[in-house]
Formats: C-alpha cells, structure tokens, sequence
C-alpha cells in the first residue's frame, strides 16, 4: 500500500472496531449536582500533552456540568477512571489518532502525543455537545451532563498528515487551532506557534514558499553574473526572472546556501527549494532542451531540486526537500521522477472553485485533474497547496465552501498526505472565513463527513439561534451552485464589482437577509452574536458598496466625491463599512493586492473630507496614496500631509536609490492596445541646494525594452509644493509597473537636494 492512503483506509472498521450502539445505556461521566465518581487518569510523569489533555476534560467538563474531576497518576480507590492511555504500537495510531472505548465501567482515550488531546475534544464535542467555533466564540450546551454509550469502542485517524492552519485565527491561537485538530506550524505569526502541551507541530517547513531568489540573489549575482539568470528572448534577464537551473555554479550556490539554512534551523523536517512567484523561466539551449525533453517546465525544476536533494540526503539524513508544481511547472515531467526525499507541492491556482475539481467542466479543472494523477503516479510525497479565498478582495464572496470537502476526498484518494489551504491569513471575517476555516479543520480529519450538517451545527453555533435562519439562506444563496461554471468561474483573483459570478441582485437579496439576522440577533440579546452578524455582513456590504461607487477596477469613487452628499445608501453603506473596521480591530492590509479589506474603508472614507487638485478632463483614473504599493517601508512610509490630495501622501526618504513606490497596472481596467498617459502629483521638501531629486518611469517586462521610460527630475525644475509631472505614454499589459525612486545620492561632501519626495497620487488618461 503507498504511504498515502494509509489514513484512507485505517479508520474504525479497519482496526476492527464498531461504533457504539444508539441503544445503548450511557455512561455517565459527570453531571450537574452528583460528586464525582470518575478520576482523570495520567500515569506517572506524564508528558506534557497528556498532562494538558487531562487538564483540558477537567476544566470544560466543570464548564458543562459544574463537577470538578480530579486528576490523578492512578484511579482512587472507590472511583472509575477516565484512563488517557498510550497506543500500542502495533494500533498504528501514531502521533495524531485516538480511541475511546468502555471497559468493565471505566472511560479510555487512547492517543499518541496530539492523538490524546484529539480524543479528548472528540468526547467533549460529539458527547459533551461543547462547540468551538472561533478563538472568541464558544458554545456549552445547558445540559449538565457529560454521558457516552456504554459500550462505545470507535478509533479515528485523520485523512492527512499535515493540516495546514492558513487563517487568521488559527495562526494567533494555537489553543484554539488544536481544539480543532490542526497541526501545521503557524506560517505568517511565529508567536503562534503550537508547544509541547499541544503535542508539538507535526511537520515544519523552514524556508517558506518562492525561496530561489533567497538561494540565489540576484542583488547579488545579478550585476556579475547574468548567466546565473534566465535567458528570455535570447537575453539574461535579472530582474524578476527564475535562475537558470542547468548552469552548474547555480547549482553549486543554491545547494551552499541551503546547507546554510539546515545548519541554522536544524530542527526543520523539511526545506524549501522552490521556484519564485513568476513565471520568466529560462529558456536557454540546456533548458530548453531538458524541458522538450520531459514534456514540461518541471523537468529541469525536478532534476534540479533532486541533485540538490541527494546532497542533503549525504549530510542531512532524514530530512526533506519540498519544491512547487506551480503554474508552469505544474504538468509532472515525463521521464524523471522526484527522489525519495522530495514533496511536490502541488497547486491548483488557476482552478475555478465553484465546482468540485473532478466535476468541472471549466478548462483548468480538466486539466488539473490530469495533472493531479500524474504527479501522483511518480511521487513518494505529494502535498497540495491549495487556495480557500479570493486574494483580490477578501471580503467579497467567494462561493467555494461546498466543494471542500468533495475536493479533500479527491486529494485523499490520490494518495495526498499533506494539505495545506491558505486562506486569510491577514484579517478576520473575511467572507465566512471562520465557517470556513471551521469546516476545512473538519474535512481535513475526515472528508467523508456529511458537510451540510456541519455548517449547520457552525451556523447555529456561531451565529446564534435566532440569527441562524437568515444566516443560512444567505450562505445558501452566495453559495448556489453556478448555471455554468465554464461560463462564470470563481476564480481566486476576482473583482468585487465583476457581477458575472455573483449579482448584484443577489447581494441586495443576501443584504436584506443580513439585516433581518441582525434583528433577530439583537432581539436574542447575546452581544457576541450580535458582533459576529455584524462582521459576517461586512462581506456583501463592501461588494454592493464597490459596485455602486467604482463600477470598474479603478474608475475611482474618489472621481465624485459630489455622490455621497446625494446618495443616502451610499453613505450608509460607508458607515457600515467604518463600523465593520472599527469592530474587527482594523484589518491587516494584504502586501501584494492593495484593494484588500480595509483599504475600500481609508479610501472612501477620505473621499468624504478633501477635495482634489485639478485633474484633467480627460483623467480615465485617479490612483491615490492609500492605493499605492510600498516596498520597503523602511525607505517609504504614508503620511498625512495637509496639503496633499485626500489629506494624506507617500514619503520617500533621500537616502536611497532604488524602487520603493510603485503602482501596477493589472489593479487597472484599461483597454488592451490602446495608449494611455501617466502623470504623478509630487512634492520636493527640498534643502536650498542643486541637484537631482527624485527618478520615476513606466516599466513592463513583456516589452522590449522592458524599462519604456526612465524620467530624472532636478530641483530647479521643482517648483514648491505638489505639481504634476508627466512620466510619458505607454500601451499597457498587467505587467506594466509605475515606479518611483530617490534620486541617487551626490559624492560625498555635497549637499543633496531635498530631504523627502512626497507622491499624493497618479492620474492614468487614455489617449482619444
């Protein structure tokens, strides 16, 4: 049998276990009024998962029937026992099963180092009833009793080994994140890292994802040895480019540097060598040649990844090596297959994700499939890392959560060990992100699960009974199955104003549904709910609220600021938006995809206050400091500035050279082939002395050349204050980049020439 369908297959009928039956009489544990008669048994020196396990029945059986258990290394004379006991090895329960079972009176959960915390919150939620739906939300029934069947005898294993936590709230509450049985290390926030009262982390990656531009920087490598770097066109490219993975000193270096990496982080059971986040990949004779060879991008990827892994497998036994199948590399080579010590990671970013993926008809899905098998008939170790939100706009919905668990037993059946959803790591609430992030915690351990129940049970839960009603129809409705997947693909990168896959009619609908949970909500009178209504209708507010105001990507609602003094569901909309970031603490902005979150909320709020300089007539759109990507911040930073538009602007410091402002064109609906004219609205806080300020351009590496315009500005061609600055024309691709940059610093002992650069805003015009 592979290794990857072990968990499929061990499951209670397996170890040759029964469930319990329905009539039979329960054993009651504990319950409200009647002194203990069962003892928490942990054994002499315990481990600390085993101890934290008996700690956790103690305190919540107290919570749901007021009866203090005691804990103790043996059974006290005159009382039974709720035995936590060590596997057999020969169970194969390993680390992360568990099983319950009676025996002559006494309770036994039987678990390795996480299974024994597992077992416990099994009994506590299937037979306490306790409910734990996020970090601040959880739900004891009124019953007062703790009771099983007596003749109960069920074991559990989970479907996956590895179980990714790619949420907010699973990142920051590693309590919480155990409770519903994950065990993936906490990849966005190191203080959330699970201990050894939690059984440890399974498995950990050091290294994180696109880790060749770490192994193999070209700032520095590029300027000396472009050869390290793909070639493209017939030219060494080393700007946003993948090495060049048949060069033999590239090879030598990114396997130098990994040793380094083992050799500071040695308690890692895997390591990262994967391509970065683009595609540019080299096209060179050697990998050219390679890849006709193996039918695919992955071949030299592979042959690579597996050179360097026979290496660590000499002086890093045990240890692994994990590489992407991802976009270009995602169709497994033909001949060479990934060695022993290496986990493909594959993912299935350009699917549609409405539909399950053996199901779709949509060309992606159909295609995956294919993909999915192949790499599964040649790997050892297969890992899918797979996708849970909309990255463009968290907030809007994104109608995935039915195919969860579809999708999971597909990953399961073709052998998958590990799997890994990111999700909003950044933020709360993003569009049932903690339904979601419930849900995937229970498919992950086992896909077989009816999911309708389960959502169900979350929504009741979470919500609150009254509330529950509405809520459902509403995910029901958001979540409908689509007419024709093909047609309208929900895809992870959507705009919340492209109405194709969700209506605008149907959020009205879903509006009105939120609003009537939150009459019935408040009604109840449970504050929590009442929050979690509240932030839950937060989604389809933001959606209707870009749709009304922006009508496409970037035609900014900054462009009218007139309609909120005359449009009253406009600025009701605004307040609930205000509302809904005041009550989630403030969202974290997504590094890459600016419209995120909360970025809608600073924007349109300020479109309240300030009026605009002149823009042209002609202005197709207005990008406006909060709009603009930054990076580093260190070198630039947003600031309020009084006489900037909206109040607020992009500062770079003088001290360095080099991009650290920038606007991308694939965050703007243009018309492809057509040309458009850019200008910025800059200040110079400038010293008195002569010299160069600041350096600006349009730049697209689909172009030759890539770098259309470089402009120089000086001082003495600054006035004071902001002014516009024309950068020059340009027919755009989704590649295409604004860029802006200090001006490179004079030789030592002359004076520079300003202090700071302030940027308030682009204005892109589309030529007639």
């Amino acid at each position: 049998m592979r290794r990857g369908t072990l968990a499929a297959t061990l499951c209670a009928a397996a170890l040759g276990l029964g469930a319990a039956s329905a009539a039979a009489e329960p054993l009651v544990v504990a319950e409200r009024g009647v002194a203990p008669s069962f003892a928490i048994v942990v054994g002499t020196n315990p481990a600390p998962s085993r101890q934290y396990a008996a700690e956790e029945l103690r305190d919540w059986t107290q919570r749901l029937t007021s009866v203090a258990l005691p804990i103790a290394a043996s059974r006290p004379d005159g009382m039974a026992g709720v035995f936590l006991d060590e596997p057999d090895p020969a169970s194969r329960l390993g680390d992360e099963g568990f099983r319950l079972y009676v025996s002559n009176g006494d309770l036994h959960i039987v678990g390795g180092r996480r299974g024994i915390l597992y077992g416990v919150y099994e009994l506590l939620e299937e037979y306490g009833g306790i409910g734990w739906f996020a970090s601040w939300r959880t739900v004891v029934p009124d019953t007062g009793r703790l009771a099983v069947p007596e003749d109960l005898d069920s074991a559990q294993v989970p479907a996956f080994a590895l179980r990714g936590r790619g949420w907010y709230d699973l990142q920051h509450n590693p309590d919480f994140a155990c409770r519903l049985r994950i065990n993936g290390a906490a990849t966005y926030y190191l203080a959330g890292q699970f201990s050894e009262r939690h059984g440890g982390t399974a498995w950990r990656q050091s290294g994180g994802g696109h880790s060749l531009g770490r192994l193999l920087p070209a700032s520095v490598y590029g300027e000396s040895h472009p050869e390290y770097f793909a070639e493209i066109n017939g030219v060494r490219q080393t700007s946003e480019a993948q090495p060049c993975l048949t060069n033999p000193d590239v090879l030598e270096i990114v396997t130098s540097n990994l040793f380094a990496v083992i050799r500071s982080d040695p308690d890692a059971d895997c390591y990262d060598v994967t391509q970065n986040d683009y595609d540019r990949y080299c096209t060179c004779a050697r990998c050219r040649a390679v890849d006709d060879e193996e039918g695919s991008h992955a071949g030299t990827l592979i042959r690579f990844v597996n050179a360097i892994a026979e290496r660590v497998e000499r002086e890093f036994p045990g240890k692994q090596v994990t590489t992407f199948a991802y976009r270009y590399t995602r169709h497994p080579p033909k001949k060479t297959r990934p060695r022993a010590n290496v986990i493909v990671k594959l993912c299935p970013a350009e699917c549609e994700y409405s539909m399950p993926i053996g199901k779709s008809r949509y060309a992606e899905n159909i295609a995956f499939e294919k993909d999915l098998a192949g790499w599964a008939a040649i790997v050892r170790e297969l890992y899918i890392f797979d996708y849970a939100v909309n990255f463009r706009a968290y907030l809007h919905p994104f109608p995935n959560a039915p195919v969860f668990f579809e999708n999971l037993r597909r990953f399961r059946d073709a052998g998958a060990r590990y799997y890994a959803p990111l999700g909003n790591c950044e933020g709360l609430h993003s569009d049932f992100g903690e339904l979601k992030a419930w849900l995937l915690a229970k498919g992950m351990w086992n896909p077989d699960r009816d999911w309708h129940s389960l959502a169900a049970r979350f929504i009741r839960g979470y919500y609150g009974k009254a509330a529950a009603p509405f809520v459902q129809k509403a995910f029901d409705l958001l979540n409908a199955p689509p007419a024709d997947e093909a047609a309208h693909p929900a895809l992870i990168y959507e705009d919340a104003w492209d109405a194709r896959r969700i209506s605008t009619e149907v959020l009205e609908q879903a509006a009105t549904l939120w609003a009537k949970a939150e009459e019935a909500a408040v009604a109840e009178g449970n504050a929590v709910c009442i929050h979690n209504v509240r932030m839950g209708a937060a989604g389809v507010t933001y959606s209707r609220l870009e749709r009304m105001l922006l009508g496409r990507k970037t035609a900014w609602a900054s462009l009218h600021p007139e309609r909120f003094a005359t449009d009253s569901r406009l600025s009701k909309l605004l307040d609930a938006m205000e509302q809904y970031a005041d009550e989630a603490g403030g969202l974290l902005r997504y590094r890459e995809h600016k419209r995120a979150n909360d970025d809608v909320v600073a924007r349109l709020a300020a479109a309240r206050r300030r009026p605009f300089a002149q823009v042209a007539p002609s202005t197709t759109a207005l990008i406006l400091a909060d709009d603009l990507e930054i990076d580093p911040p260190t070198h630039c930073q947003r600031i309020d500035d009084s006489g900037a538009m909206r109040g607020r602007a992009c500062a770079l410091t003088s001290s360095r050279h080099g991009w650290c402002l920038r606007f991308r064109f694939r965050n703007l609906a243009y018309d492809a082939g057509v040309r458009y004219r850019v200008r910025a609205h800059v200040k110079a806080e400038k010293t008195g002395h002569a010299g160069d300020v600041f350096e600006a351009g349009l730049y697209d590496r689909t172009q030759t050349p890539a770098f259309i315009i470089n402009k120089t500005f000086s001082a003495d061609q600054m006035p004071d204050g902001y002014e516009w600055y024309d950068l020059g024309e340009l027919r755009p691709s989704d590649w295409a980049i604004v860029w802006f940059s200090a001006a490179r610093q004079p030789p030592a002992g002359i004076p520079k020439a300003a202090n700071r650069i302030l940027v308030d805003a682009i204005e892109v015009s589309r030529f007639p």
